[in-house]
């Protein structure tokens, strides 16, 4: 639900939008701006501490603001009386005192009360039948766009005929190398005079693993089909010029069970996010979920409060299971060297390395006023620890 934080918004900069000339030069700001809350909550038969997120809608040009909801006060609520309290842990995030798991045939609310004295609840919701991933595969492929890639599917089948609504997310992990590792560094040893020397770069900057958590609406359903399977349902893709895909990689997959409440409210949001343009001649307005103001009928709330069933499943495979012969897809950056001068005199190389954006990549066997004797290449280039961790992961398997 981080993913319709800025539609609202958006829509209303949109009327704005259609009375500019799309041949002139804009620079857009909101006109129009109504301050909302917005809530993102999940709960699940997982026992863990939940979490529940509150934010703030924000102006077009203010999109890098931080606008967590601090300082409020907010539960859940079974139908039992039980209630589970939560605590802010970072602005706007609020875990669970105590782990819990949503139970089935019992009803589950969100309370909250806000910093200003703003009171709002959800409806009731109960926890869907669990369903299970029966298979998460890799399979090579070409897309829609002619992209040639791996596609990442999942196959699950209800035979109760009850989990008719699916919805996923994914972490993906990979191992990469960084490509223009050298065994050596330069360092500085003294500027007047110029003195260099060269020592070793430890070998745990070479191999790295970074973990990327999915981003937009990935949704499903089997109500309209025969039976209640999913079939070769695509989770993920990744193009064959993808570097996370240069090594090893990992996914692991959550697939959530959900109401049709939920179901049609993640729809209508993709819907919205995916076919809205600033010149478009659609205008969807408000998207409305299941959580409304106590104190006004007449509030606007984003946001939707839900209670899943979910499964989780990982899966590993390497780039030349797939393309046995093919290039090394390229690097996230270009990874250009360059050798600054040191004739007449070194400012150029001596201004780099005390910097510290660049890392020795080599020799010319040259040494001139038109190019110095020692490469130089992006430090993200030859460090892999820049972009993520030398750690290796727990549950890695090689």
């Amino acid at each position: 639900m981080k993913y319709y934080k800025k539609y609202y918004i958006l829509f209303v900069i949109m009327i704005i939008f259609s009375a500019v000339n799309c041949t002139e030069e804009f620079e857009p700001k909101t006109e129009i701006f109504e301050s909302l809350l917005v809530i993102e909550g999940n709960i699940t038969d997982e026992l863990k501490r939940h979490e529940i997120l509150l934010s703030k809608t924000f102006r077009f040009e203010e999109e890098n603001s931080s606008l967590g909801e601090s300082n409020a006060e907010v539960m859940v609520v079974d139908n039992k009386g039980n209630e589970f309290i939560f605590e802010e842990t970072t602005p706007g995030v609020y875990r669970s005192i105590s782990p819990f798991q949503a139970v089935s045939g019992r009803e589950y609310t969100l309370s909250i009360r806000t910093n200003d004295e703003k009171s709002y609840i959800s409806s009731p919701m109960i926890l869907p039948v669990k369903n299970e991933i029966d298979n998460l595969y890799v399979e090579r492929m070409t897309n829609d766009e002619g992209l040639e890639g791996v596609g990442i599917f999942v196959d699950n089948f209800d035979p109760s005929g009850n989990a008719s609504f699916y919805r996923y997310e994914f972490e993906e992990t990979y191992r990469f190398n960084a490509p223009s590792f050298n065994d050596e560094d330069i360092v500085l040893d003294s500027e007047d005079p110029f003195v260099i020397d060269f020592v070793p770069r430890p070998q745990n900057k070479r191999t790295c693993y970074k973990t990327d958590v999915s981003q937009g609406i990935i949704i499903t359903k089997t109500e309209d089909f025969d039976e209640n399977r999913v079939s070769k349902f695509l989770v993920r893709f990744i193009g064959v010029d993808d570097y996370r895909n240069s090594d090893r990689y990992s996914i692991l997959v959550h697939q959530f069970v959900q109401s049709r409440e939920a179901h049609s409210f993640y729809e209508n949001v993709k819907s919205f996010s995916s076919s809205v343009t600033l010149f478009s001649q659609t205008q969807p307005g408000f998207i409305e979920g299941n959580i409304n103001s106590v104190d006004n009928s007449d509030e606007n709330v984003l946001g939707f409060f839900q209670v899943t069933s979910t499964t989780i499943k990982r899966i590993f495979f390497n780039y030349r299971d797939f393309f046995p012969t093919e290039p090394i897809p390229p690097f996230f950056v270009g990874c250009e060297s360059f050798a600054p001068i040191i004739v007449p005199i070194p400012v150029a190389l001596i201004n780099e390395l005390n910097a510290d954006r660049y890392l020795f990549d080599g020799e010319t066997g040259v040494n001139n006023i038109f190019e110095g004797p020692y490469l130089l290449v992006p430090k993200i280039c030859g460090d892999c620890t820049v972009l993520g961790t030398n750690k290796r992961p727990d549950f890695w398997e090689d």
